[in-house]
């Protein structure tokens, strides 16, 4: 652990009884840290150490929820493009069980697919060296949608095509708060970065975005997801997707692969961007407070 996340840390261990804080000390010289914070963790310490499953997506929506409670809202939307078999989707359900316990915000979740794998592949953009149209077919789909029910809501066909289904379930009581995008292709994420391009008061002031597909040797900016992000930002003034350039500093293990993955969607044109929240002028400690208090480092 490095940097501003250790000084944090340590300033929320230094709260503890002694007993743990000696037993922490003795973890970390034993190289023991991740396993002590797994038995005696919160759960915020045990996702910042990335103790949790399916991280990137405990990340985002917890991120997600915590501007929700900035905003006054008491729920809020994630969304995972690409369900493929389901298991994005089961995960994301459960998260959002243990993060409304954190939290108190209650989420709404949709899964949008294809239904028979991947769309047509359009050469290189789509990175037709290595995908193929009908891969990651969802193979039970009736059963899924059992699991589901009730807890989710599935749009199936082409993204391109049911995208805008998803605005209607959208309001200033329950914005867009997190994006997962596993849809493999360009033509597709093209189509799912549309649902960023609605009023600035159906998100918060930066909607987190997780590319699954960023991170393999043939990726680039050509091509694929990174090349839908590209044209998105050149495309829109008040809208721009940029890295996650908190991560990397209030996390202790900072070459974790998925970290590169993690975007955000900065709402330039959001009312709390332009007005800024409603409050007194603060000293340096006093901002600092305001910003952990609302956890916007």
């Amino acid at each position: 652990m490095q940097g501003a996340s250790r000084i944090h840390y340590n300033r929320r261990m230094a709260k503890r009884p002694i007993v743990q804080r000696i037993l922490h000390r003795l973890s970390i010289m034993y190289g023991k840290e991740d396993a002590w914070l797994l038995r005696t963790g919160s759960f915020r310490e045990k996702e910042r150490f990335g103790l949790i499953p399916r991280q990137p997506y405990c990340y985002g929506m917890l991120r997600a929820a915590d501007q929700a409670k900035f905003l006054g809202c008491k729920e809020i939307t994630a969304v995972e493009f690409g369900v493929g078999e389901g298991t994005g989707l089961l995960n994301m359900i459960e998260l959002a069980d243990t993060i409304e316990q954190e939290t108190g915000v209650k989420f709404q979740i949709i899964g949008f697919d294809a239904g028979g794998g991947l769309p047509p592949v359009r050469g290189y953009k789509d990175h037709a060296e290595l995908f193929r149209t009908g891969d990651y077919p969802m193979l039970d789909r009736d059963g899924l949608v059992r699991r589901i029910e009730g807890r989710a809501r599935l749009i199936f066909g082409d993204i391109n095509n049911t995208i805008e289904e998803l605005k209607p379930l959208l309001s200033p009581e329950n914005r867009l708060g997190f994006v997962g995008i596993d849809v493999t292709l360009y033509t597709a994420t093209a189509g799912a970065l549309r649902c960023l391009e609605w009023a600035p008061e159906l998100y918060p002031p930066g909607v987190n975005v997780y590319c699954d597909d960023t991170l393999f040797f043939f990726a680039n900016e050509w091509a694929g997801e990174l090349l839908a992000i590209k044209e998105f930002n050149a495309r829109n003034e008040h809208r721009k997707i940029g890295e996650d350039r908190s991560i990397h500093a209030h996390r202790p293990h900072q070459h974790t692969g998925w970290y590169a993955g993690m975007f955000i969607c900065h709402v330039l044109d959001h009312e709390i961007r332009n007005e800024g929240p409603k409050r007194q002028s603060l000293t340096v400690d006093g901002h600092h407070e305001f910003m952990s208090k609302n956890l916007l480092y």
